[in-house]
């Protein structure tokens, strides 16, 4: 294995001698050798133009995409989309949650989301079917996280549960955003005890951490941040995915690439690679999301 990170290494040290021709970040992609995946958010807009898109997540050497669920779209035009991308090697992951599917109607908004995916799964021809399901709850922007933490977890951990059941009946993996600070909650419940962090990675197939640091290797980095749940998932199987921002943040400057650009972006997640701590490297890079990652500079 630091064999293998030695060589990322130099792979991404050799860029800065190659000639100028397509996008640095394409060509940086290209040569970290390691799956790129990006969160698509306005889905009614894309899926309106889609030959763009498919055009732009070529450019970016995107493999995976998280693609919001708007059940107002006719079905057509998801298989349409869905077709043509896995016709590129890009595969699509029915996207979904919100903060409140923990609260009293988040569960009919889960089951109207599974509902829709399974009545579509059977209409559409295996290559226009979806490939994953992925939810990005953040239970943490409810309400009830601040004065009920117990409650609101033992209901996150509802929802989960209830999509890893929902996600097998449809012979799809799920995977689950999560915060990287969710390895310092703690919970004690008729689910067990531990580590929240590490529940999630035992229950789903995939989890993408987001790491929203734009630096590498420095502390509180990326690297750093991450090192518990690489850590989990080489334990528990689970591949783990490493997710950056790229939206103007006002939490602070160390938060987004924003300001830095897809150039320094790429730079600073090749350096990640190199650090392979305790031999655990992430199964892919998720950035989010796809509109702010084509509005940054070069």
């Amino acid at each position: 294995m630091k064999s293998k990170c030695v060589l990322i290494f130099l792979l991404v040290v050799g860029l800065f001698n190659m000639e100028k021709g397509i996008g640095y970040g394409s060509k940086v992609n290209a040569e970290m050798n390691i799956p790129l995946s990006t969160w698509v958010w306005g889905t009614k807009k894309w899926m309106l133009r889609q030959e763009n898109i498919l055009e732009k997540l070529q450019e970016k050497k995107v493999t995976k995409v998280y693609l919001q669920i708007d059940a107002h779209l006719s079905p057509s035009v998801y298989k349409r989309f869905i077709e043509q991308a896995q016709v590129q090697g890009i595969s699509v992951y029915a996207l979904d949650s919100a903060p409140y599917w923990i609260g009293t109607s988040g569960v009919e908004k889960q089951e109207a989301f599974f509902n829709w995916i399974k009545a579509y799964q059977a209409e559409a021809e295996e290559q226009q079917q979806f490939s994953g399901v992925h939810l990005d709850v953040e239970p943490y922007l409810y309400k009830s996280w601040e004065n009920n933490r117990a409650k609101s977890i033992v209901q996150y951990q509802y929802v989960i549960s209830q999509a890893v059941l929902q996600s097998r009946q449809l012979g799809l993996p799920l995977a689950v955003d999560i915060p990287f600070w969710f390895d310092e909650v703690s919970f004690k419940n008729s689910n067990g005890s531990g580590s929240l962090g590490r529940w999630v990675i035992q229950y789903a197939d995939e989890v993408t951490i987001m790491a929203y640091r734009n630096q590498a290797g420095k502390e509180n980095g990326i690297a750093e941040i991450t090192e518990n749940e690489r850590k989990w998932g080489r334990v528990l199987s689970t591949p783990i995915e490493i997710g950056v921002e790229t939206m103007a943040s006002d939490e602070g400057e160390h938060i987004s690439f924003s300001a830095k650009g897809e150039e320094k972006m790429m730079q600073e997640l090749g350096m990640v690679l190199t650090e392979c701590q305790a031999e655990n490297p992430p199964s892919s890079i998720a950035v989010h999301h796809f509109d702010s990652w084509l509005q940054m500079k070069p």
